[in-house]
């Protein structure tokens, strides 16, 4: 096809770059102008006080039209460009991404933060107080953090206490190894088209949804299991099907069995998502194979001298002497739950819609939006981009020849289906869904690089999942900048600063959450809560529920020397106002979500039960 002409590119690559200026700043300062809108709305149209919150995803889409149409139309018109412009383009995406990540993490950081994200913050902390990445001070949640977020966010508290800080860096540190990991497995691929690998590098890099932004881009919980699954599939591609150097080969052999097992002593869930799918995928060719072959079996060629075999299931035993280690050993150092009780749903508890939802809402699907919007335009583009993803699937499997691409692909599947299906069966979480569709950025540039699908699927499949994915996020950054969570929080923080409490107690949803609003200046244990129809519910007895916090705060000799608060919300309170501890304790706050009660010190808050 044609390039544009040296003109038509530089004004046409001169109006992109000026549309994302201009599309950038409205973005960035839409909720000015939502509240703008509302005035207006008020004011000149119902002439009356208006509820914006109907209407905010339409009105926040509508901000986003300039900047959508500038992406769109370049996605449609990106197979003209020049092959410098392309990564010029991309990488002007790219470094928009980034400074909206940075500036929604430090500005909205208090707007999003809730007491789980808030966690990984105090876990860094305690981290760097303890001098260690692992600290036994710290109670841990559903596995041992071994390669997780801390390493690379506690060594940030020694530049820096501002906690805001140390989230906003370490957050971006994070962020960018999706896209080195990335990088790692497409050049094991085979991948070398610099602008397909750019492009992988932003979609991995965006946040797709709010969920994506929630758990992955500000929250950064997944980001280990999604890098250290690319690595991992990464090194065993290249040990079982590239001709490496004597040096590499002992690097990334050494490597390899490291991750393996690390992967396993961290806890079930990397064996589960990437360490038994690989190697299902790898016995069910070599047993096809040898069938078609007739061959007969032979432990030593089936398992040893075929390197795939080898080191997909020498991979996995690794992980289960991990594991092992995990319940023997580490089980007695740390303290943290496991998955040993998991226990199958009842049939129909889990439904197709609930599925559904869950994988659409990730890609960056908009409820209740108008159609003609740049979110509804996005809905529908979504449909066609899967439709022409399911395509390309089934396109790539009628390639006759066996290659580590289409090993890959066929992994993708098996992971995807067995993950699937766990996730369905046992604790359904839709978060979960996020683990299996980052790979579907590697599939994508798979796709785009073979030349054996026909020209139109691969350029239907690119344009409509590449303006999904970046449109999507941007819209997210819209929502995040124009969006707060914890409007409940603010003034109960303010107070609990300027009457200078250093340590209280709460319920875990209304601990370590204003622990970070405060910066760090006010400490919260977690007290026990029982459910009961919905609400969280005080018990008649002291109880501690340690999840997520260090020891230190359970101490008996733990702020006996000054005041100590009790925290509650409300409902809370109401479904337990008869409590003796509400009566021991002096009431100093209440507004229409909080209440907090003063006591003399720690033990006479325990004793006040």
């Amino acid at each position: 096809m044609k390039e544009f002409s040296k003109k038509a590119n530089i004004i046409l690559l001169s109006l992109s770059f000026l549309g994302l200026i201009l599309g950038s700043l409205l973005i960035l300062f839409s909720n000015n102008l939502v509240n703008d809108i509302q005035t207006v709305l008020e004011t000149k149209i119902f002439h009356r006080t208006f509820d914006i919150t109907k209407w905010a995803d339409t009105i926040t889409s509508l901000i986003a039209f300039p900047l959508f149409t500038v992406i769109a139309l370049d996605a449609v018109l990106f197979f003209k460009f020049p092959v410098k412009s392309k990564i010029v383009l991309l990488s002007a995406l790219f470094v928009l991404c980034a400074f909206f990540t940075l500036f929604c993490s430090y500005t909205r950081g208090n707007q999003v933060i809730d007491s789980d994200m808030a966690s990984e913050i105090l876990l860094a902390k305690e981290c760097f107080l303890k001098k260690s990445f692992w600290p036994r001070s710290w109670n841990y949640s559903t596995e041992i953090r071994l390669l997780n977020t801390q390493i690379l966010t506690a060594p940030v508290f020694a530049f820096t206490s501002n906690w805001f800080l140390v989230k906003t860096i370490s957050g971006l540190m994070l962020c960018l190894l999706l896209p080195l990991a990335l990088l790692f497995l497409l050049s094991q691929l085979k991948i070398r088209s610099v602008w397909m690998r750019l492009l992988s590098c932003l979609l991995i890099f965006c946040p797709w949804s709010g969920e994506m932004w929630r758990i992955v881009q500000f929250g950064n919980y997944y980001i280990p299991h999604i890098a250290i699954g690319f690595v991992y599939v990464g090194l065993f591609l290249a040990l079982a099907y590239s001709e490496l150097s004597v040096k590499k080969h002992h690097i990334f052999l050494i490597t390899f069995f490291i991750v393996a097992f690390v992967s396993g002593l961290s806890g079930i869930r990397y064996i589960l998502y990437f360490q038994f799918p690989l190697t299902v995928t790898i016995l069910g060719y070599a047993v096809s194979s040898s069938v078609r072959a007739k061959v007969p079996y032979r432990f030593s060629s089936f398992f040893i001298k075929n390197k795939p075999t080898f080191y997909s299931c020498g991979g996995l035993l690794l992980g289960g002497v991990g594991y092992i280690a995990n319940n023997l050993i580490l089980s007695k150092l740390f303290t943290f739950s496991q998955f040993n009780t998991t226990a199958f749903n009842t049939i129909g508890d889990v439904t197709f819609t609930d599925v559904h939802r869950a994988v659409f809402e990730i890609l960056g699907y908009k409820n209740g939006v108008s159609v003609f919007t740049p979110s509804g335009v996005t809905n529908i583009l979504l449909y066609v981009a899967l439709a022409f993803l399911i395509i390309c699937f089934i396109d790539y499997f009628k390639i006759p020849l066996l290659t580590p691409r289409k090993v890959f692909v066929t992994f993708v599947i098996v992971m995807s289906v067995f993950n699937a299906f766990t996730y369905i069966n046992t604790e359904y979480i839709a978060r979960y869904f996020i683990l299996i569709l980052v790979y579907i950025v590697p599939c994508l540039a798979l796709f785009l690089y073979e030349k054996d699908i026909s020209a139109l699927k691969r350029y239907m499949l690119g344009v409509s999942l590449a303006a999904v994915l970046i449109c999507s996020s941007f819209i997210t950054y819209e929502t995040v900048l124009c969006t707060d969570n914890n409007t409940d929080k603010h003034e109960v923080a303010a107070f609990l600063q300027e009457q200078s409490y250093t340590f209280g107690y709460a319920t875990f949803w209304n601990a370590n959450v204003f622990t970070f609003m405060t910066n760090g200046k006010v400490e919260i244990a977690n007290l026990y809560r029982k459910n009961d129809g919905g609400t969280d519910l005080i018990t008649d007895r002291f109880k501690c529920d340690k999840w997520l916090t260090p020891e230190r705060y359970y101490e008996d000799t733990e702020r006996n020397d000054e005041k100590v608060f009790l925290l509650v919300t409300n409902d809370e309170y109401d479904a337990s106002s008869d409590l003796r501890i509400f009566q021991t304790g002096k009431r100093v706050y209440t507004d229409d979500f909080y209440q907090v009660f003063e006591y003399a010190n720690n033990t006479v808050f325990k004793n006040g039960f």
